[in-house]
C-alpha cells in the first residue's frame, strides 16, 4: 500500500511511540499526511521532513501507540446498553431485581404495549444461593407492558406472561436445536429462554426508530474513542445496525472503522448440501455493506461469517460443550451431561469448508473443548480443501482447552479470540468451575498465554455488553489474572494455572494481532510507513507502570485516520 501524501502534515515528536510492528520498536517521532503514516524514527528523521505547514505536537515524552482493535463485541447492543433500564452487571437478590424494575415501571411510565427490556442482568447471582427469575415472579410487578431481562451473557433472556405472548411463545412451540425454551414439571413455560431463543427473542423486540438508532450509532463511536478504541468488529451484526452506522458514513461523521460477522444459525441450514447456499447469502450480505476500498475515512466492511457452536460454561446453563462430561455432583465422578453442540458435524464442516472456498473468514463461538475440537477438525478439511487459501479463522472464548489443541490452533493458523477479564474471577466462581471441571481439567480454564507458548495467536475482544465497557480493566487482568475493585485492590485470587500476559503481548493482541483476525492487518494496527495512522496518545507511558495500574490508562487524544475523533 503506497501513501498518496508526500508532505507531512502533522509530525509528533518527543514521545515514547510503541509501534507493534514485527521487532515491537519503540522510537519518538511520527508524521502523518493525508491519513497515513508517512515516517516513523527519531526526532532528527522525522523533523527533517516537516515544512513550514507542518504542524508540530510535542508529545513531553508520552506514549503513543496503535488504536485499540475490539474483535470480539456487539457495539449495538451495548449502546442500547447504556440507556434505559440497566442492572449494571450488579450481584442482585431477585426482590432487589424486581424492586429496580418496578422503581422504573413507576418513574417512567408507558403504554401498555411498549416493551421494557432490563439490561445487565447478573442471573448467575441468583443461582448458588438456590433463586431464579421466572415467568410467576415478572408477572407480579404492578405492570401490563411486556417485560424481558436480557442476561449479562447474552445467554439467557427472562420473560413475563405478556412479553412471551407477544414473541409468539407458548407450551406448543417446539424447542430448537441450539437452545432451550424452558418448562416446569407440569410443561408449563417458566419464562426462561437459554442461548439462541433469548438471543432471538430479544432481536425480535421492537427497536427504536431509524434515527434513534443512529443517535445510538454516533454515542457507540465517541464512547468507544474515550477508550482508544478506533476499529471494532461486531460479531453478530445485522442491516439495522449498519444502516445506522452508515447514515453517520454518508453524513461524514463516522469516525469509528466498523466490521461485522454475519451468523448461519443451524436452523436456517437444511443440511450439507444447503451449506453453500448459506454462505452464499452472507456473501452478498457482505457484498452490500463493505466499503470498497479501504481509506483512512472510516468506513464499513463485512468478511465474516458466525457461528455459535455451543454455550455457556457456567452453571446453571451448562451448554458449553466438552469433550468429557461435567462433575455436577461432588467426588470424582463425572455426570452424564456433555453440554450441547448447535451444528451436526457435517453441516458444521460444510459450512467451514465453503467458507474458505468463497473467501469468507469464519468466527465461531467456542466456550468448551468439545466445540474448540469440532471446529478445527472443520478448518482442517477447509485448509485441505483450499489450500494456500489466506482464510482467517477465529476461535471466541475457549474457557476450557484441551491440552493439544493448543499446537493445533497453532498449526491450523487458527486464532484465539480472547475475552482476558474472563480470567478474574472470584473467588467462590473458581472453587464452583473447579468442582465443576476436575483437578485434570482445572489448568486449562481461562488460558491465554498457553495459546502464545504453543505459537498460536491472540487477539483481544472485549464481547461487551456481555461485561461493562472497560477496555484497559480488561487489558490488566490479562497480564494479572485476577479481579481488581474500583480502587485497584485484589478483588479475588489469582487464577493460578497460566502465566501472566506480557504487557507487549497484551498490546498486541488488541493491536496488530487482532487486525491479523479480522484481516486488516495491511491498513491498520501497527505504526508503519504506508498504514493508515489510527494511533492514541495516553496521558501515562504503560512502560513505566506495573500491571496494577494499567486500568487507570486514560486517552489524551485518539486519531482516526490522521483525524482527531476524541480529545480529552
Amino acid at each position: 500500500m503506497t501513501p498518496v501524501a508526500t508532505a507531512a502534515e502533522v509530525i509528533y515528536y518527543n514521545g515514547t511511540i510503541f509501534t507493534a510492528d514485527a521487532e515491537n520498536r519503540v522510537c519518538s517521532a511520527l508524521a502523518i499526511g493525508q491519513g497515513y503514516i508517512l515516517a516513523v524514527g527519531t526526532d532528527e528523521q522525522v523533523l527533517a521532513l516537516a515544512t513550514p505547514t507542518t504542524e508540530r505536537i510535542d508529545l513531553h515524552g508520552k506514549m503513543m501507540m496503535p488504536g485499540l482493535i475490539d474483535s470480539h463485541m456487539h457495539p449495538f447492543w451495548g449502546g442500547k446498553q447504556l440507556k434505559g433500564c440497566s442492572l449494571h452487571y450488579a450481584a442482585l437478590t431477585v426482590e432487589q431485581t424486581l424492586q429496580h424494575i418496578q422503581d422504573h415501571l413507576d418513574k417512567y411510565p408507558a403504554g401498555d404495549d411498549e416493551w421494557l427490556t432490563v439490561r445487565a442482568w447478573q442471573r448467575q447471582a441468583m443461582i448458588p444461593v438456590g433463586a431464579d427469575m421466572s415467568r410467576a415472579l415478572l408477572d407480579s410487578l404492578n405492570t401490563r407492558r411486556p417485560v424481558a431481562l436480557f442476561a449479562n451473557d447474552c445467554h439467557t433472556l427472562a420473560a413475563n406472561s405478556r412479553a412471551l405472548e407477544m414473541l409468539g411463545i407458548d407450551e406448543n412451540t417446539p424447542v430448537p436445536p441450539d437452545g432451550k425454551i424452558a418448562r416446569d414439571a407440569d410443561g408449563q413455560l417458566t419464562g426462561i429462554l437459554e442461548d439462541a431463543p433469548a438471543m432471538r427473542a430479544f432481536d425480535s423486540i421492537p427497536s427504536g426508530t431509524a434515527e434513534q438508532n443512529v443517535q445510538v450509532a454516533a454515542h457507540v463511536q465517541q464512547v468507544l474513542h474515550e477508550q482508544g478504541v478506533t476499529t471494532v468488529m461486531d460479531t453478530r451484526v445485522f442491516a439495522e445496525q449498519l444502516e445506522a452506522f452508515a447514515v453517520l458514513r454518508d453524513r461524514g461523521e463516522l469516525t469509528l472503522r466498523v466490521l461485522g460477522a454475519k451468523e448461519v444459525t443451524p436452523d436456517s441450514v437444511q443440511g450439507p448440501e444447503d451449506a453453500a447456499r448459506a454462505v452464499q447469502e452472507v456473501v452478498a450480505f457482505a457484498e452490500q455493506w463493505s466499503s470498497q476500498p479501504w481509506t483512512p475515512q472510516a468506513g464499513i466492511s463485512v468478511g465474516h461469517l458466525k457461528l455459535f457452536v455451543d454455550g455457556v460454561l457456567q452453571p446453571p446453563t451448562m451448554t458449553a460443550a466438552l469433550l468429557e462430561p461435567y462433575r455436577e455432583h461432588h467426588g470424582e465422578a463425572k455426570g452424564e451431561r456433555y453440554g450441547d453442540l448447535y451444528f451436526t458435524t457435517p453441516v458444521l464442516n460444510a459450512l467451514i469448508v465453503e467458507c474458505g472456498r468463497a473467501g469468507l473468514h469464519p468466527h465461531t463461538h467456542t466456550v468448551g473443548d468439545g466445540a474448540i475440537e469440532q471446529v478445527l477438525d472443520a478448518v482442517e478439511l477447509m485448509r485441505a480443501a483450499c489450500p494456500g487459501k489466506d482464510i482467517r479463522p477465529g476461535l471466541a472464548h475457549n474457557e476450557l482447552v484441551a491440552p493439544h489443541q493448543y499446537a493445533r490452533f497453532a498449526s491450523l493458523a487458527a486464532t484465539a479470540v480472547l475475552s482476558f477479564q474472563w480470567a478474574g474471577l472470584p473467588g467462590v466462581l473458581i472453587d464452583e468451575e473447579r468442582e465443576m471441571l476436575g483437578e485434570a481439567r482445572f489448568p486449562h480454564l481461562e488460558p491465554a498465554a498457553r495459546f502464545l507458548d504453543a505459537g498460536a495467536r491472540l487477539a483481544y475482544g472485549s464481547d461487551w455488553p456481555i461485561d461493562r465497557l472497560d477496555e484497559w480493566y480488561n487489558l490488566q487482568v490479562g497480564m494479572t489474572r485476577r479481579a481488581w475493585d474500583s480502587e485497584g485492590n485484589p478483588a479475588g485470587p489469582r487464577l493460578d494455572n497460566d502465566r501472566d500476559l506480557t504487557l507487549i503481548e497484551t498490546l498486541r493482541a488488541a493491536t496488530i494481532d487482532a487486525a491479523y483476525m479480522i484481516a486488516k492487518e495491511q491498513y491498520i494496527g501497527s505504526l508503519e510507513v504506508g498504514k493508515f495512522a489510527d494511533a492514541i496518545v495516553l496521558h501515562h507511558n504503560l512502560f513505566e507502570q506495573p500491571a496494577e495500574k494499567l486500568y487507570q490508562t486514560r486517552i489524551e487524544r485518539t486519531l482516526v485516520g490522521g483525524k482527531i475523533s476524541y480529545q480529552s
